[in-house]
């Protein structure tokens, strides 16, 4: 399947797959201008890119077989195109992240400090902290980069505090599901596709016991039908439950849903350390790594009952059992789960809350203000993507580089400080004006 789309917000992307889910359509798309791949988004939320119509799917869209060719190797230009249009967002692209990396000493230090213990199986926190704009989305896309480098799998979750949120702990699995994606050639491999391949091995040994159980007496018949394994894919989101698998396909699959809220805490990370282990199979041998991005956004959101901010406590009290439990009663787990947080999101302090709840297995990074030596480094790594990305001569680079300074001195000025993300902002305006 290939069908042009666009997202009001994210720009344009391409329908790659359905899954029909009660009430709405979800679509897996991919964002080519963002380089991202296979993200779960509603179909009424799209528009059509050509007339601006809601989309629509209809039977002349079949399932297309998988390809197997090669893909397209992309210009350079191109890739430092997409590394603008991510900058002007307040992203990073894996492929921009290690050249537009500066002043990250001390996030580096950490992340590596969480990947060593992973390698130990030892679960660990990472806990970046900083004010609007100071380079958390950037600090979680380093240690994605450091991750992947690693044979570590990844899996990036955005908590918008209402379908997706820490409070509901089983929403962290339906926006997992999709999201992991492996090191290698095989980006568009994710969970779901890697698990069809081990149908008949099991994966009772290294992936735990739930996985195990609905793999061990599957009939390869179930994976080679794209609709019916489709429904195997909704169930590990949550979407299908294993009432369903059992009346349309004749499966009995454990129940990945806890019916009562006491229990959902505890099922949600075990099913995660679950799912770290089951990679270490399905080619990241060294685990999973869980990015939690816009905790802020969750821990704000009014309206909050206290048996949902209990929930929220008790899904990192489990998690922090599973990481003081000995590896003979499930304590074992590559492991790493990272939140990006500004802080005084609410009251109580949620630094001070998670800091307290995990002790000694968080790592907190309080991101700072770059130095000036730093800013003006940053400014001549934006100056020289930009030449790349519109092919400009080297001879435009002194210009591009007073541009830079001018930008530096503007923002200096303001309350503020030294903000990346607006200093990168301002500094691509006045360089489209002065190359329109």
């Amino acid at each position: 399947m290939e069908i042009l789309a666009r997202h009001p917000r994210k720009g344009d992307c391409v329908i790659r797959d359905r899954a029909h889910t009660l009430g709405r359509v979800k679509v897996l798309v991919d964002y080519p201008d963002l380089g991202l791949l296979h993200r779960p988004e509603y179909l009424d939320e799209l528009v059509d890119r050509r007339t601006g119509k809601p989309m629509s799917l209809d039977d002349k869209y079949g399932a297309e077989p998988p390809r197997t060719s090669t893909p397209a190797l992309i210009p350079s230009w191109q890739t430092a195109r997409q590394t603008l249009l991510a900058l002007r967002l307040g992203q990073s692209t894996s492929q921009s992240v290690k050249d537009l990396s500066v002043g990250m000493v001390e996030v580096d230090k950490a992340c590596r400090w969480a990947l060593d213990r992973a390698a130990t199986g030892q679960l660990s926190f990472l806990l970046l902290e900083s004010p609007y704009g100071m380079g958390k989305s950037h600090a979680l896309a380093h240690l994605k980069h450091l991750a992947l480098a690693r044979i570590m799998a990844v899996g990036t979750v955005v908590l918008d505090g209402v379908g997706i949120s820490l409070c509901q702990p089983m929403s962290l699995l339906s926006g997992l599901a999709h999201a992991i994606v492996f090191p290698g050639e095989r980006p568009d491999e994710g969970l779901p596709e890697r698990l069809a391949q081990r149908v008949g091995i099991g994966l009772d040994i290294t992936g735990g016991e739930t996985l195990h159980r609905l793999l061990k007496d599957m009939n390869r018949e179930l994976v080679d039908d794209p609709d019916k394994w489709e429904r195997i894919e909704d169930y590990l989101s949550l979407d299908a439950s294993s009432a369903d698998l059992n009346r349309e396909l004749g499966i009995k699959a454990p129940s990945l849903r806890a019916l009562r809220r006491e229990d959902r805490p505890r099922r949600c990370s075990t099913i995660i350390r679950e799912w770290a282990s089951a990679c270490t199979v399905l080619g990241a041998r060294n685990g999973l790594v869980v990015l939690l991005d816009e905790a802020d956004v969750d821990y704000a959101q009014g309206g909050r009952t206290q048996n949902e901010k209990e929930q929220r406590t008790e899904l990192f009290q489990a998690f922090r059992a599973i990481a003081e439990a000995s590896p003979d009663t499930g304590g074992f787990a590559r492991l790493v789960v990272a939140l990006a947080i500004t802080p005084g999101a609410s009251e109580p302090d949620p630094v001070a809350e998670l800091e307290s709840t995990l002790g000694s297995h968080l790592r907190t990074v309080r991101l700072t203000e770059l130095t000036k030596p730093e800013m003006s480094e940053l400014g001549c790594r934006i100056n020289s993507l930009y030449r790349a990305a519109y092919q400009l001569p080297d001879g435009n680079a002194a210009k591009m580089d007073e541009t830079a300074a001018e930008c530096l001195s503007l923002i200096s000025e303001h309350a503020e400080g030294r903000n990346p993300r607006k200093f990168i902002r301002l500094l691509l305006e006045k360089l489209d004006v002065a190359h329109a």
